[in-house]
């Protein structure tokens, strides 16, 4: 006989039991801001911040140059929170211990390696001025 290792009480979504109303909304308004914050945190360090995207043909990067930086950040910010609330939709049910595997046996070796890399890069000249 397969037994549970929780009371059957327990297998509904947690959230949903412990917090009603007013609760429900403000967990997930909290969830929702930290996502934005991320989003706006990412697109500063990771994708230029308010700076325009430039890719060296003179006319085109005239033209986004006069695009204000606001809307440059804002876009970048909202094309990340698209892609995160993409990922979120798209695997809605992944586990603790599958996030905790992907971070730590993938998503960790990765990003050393990627520090190595840029370290090297860098030490030795080897970058585009």
């Amino acid at each position: 006989m397969l037994r549970l290792t929780v009371a059957e009480s327990e297998l509904t979504a947690g959230h949903h039991t412990e917090y009603s109303g007013m609760g429900f909304g403000f967990f997930y308004l909290a969830e929702f801001l930290n996502l934005f914050i991320i989003a706006g945190i990412a697109a500063t360090v990771f994708l230029g911040g308010w700076a325009p995207v430039n890719i060296g043909i003179a006319a085109f990067d005239q033209v986004m140059n006069y695009i204000p930086g606001i809307v440059w950040f804002m876009g970048k910010a909202f094309f990340l929170v698209w892609i995160l609330m993409w990922i979120k939709w798209t695997f809605p049910r992944l586990r603790i211990d599958q996030i905790l595997k992907l971070e730590w046996k993938y998503l960790m070796p990765l990003a050393l390696l990627n520090l190595v890399i840029m370290t090297v890069v860098v030490a030795l000249g080897l970058y585009i001025k």
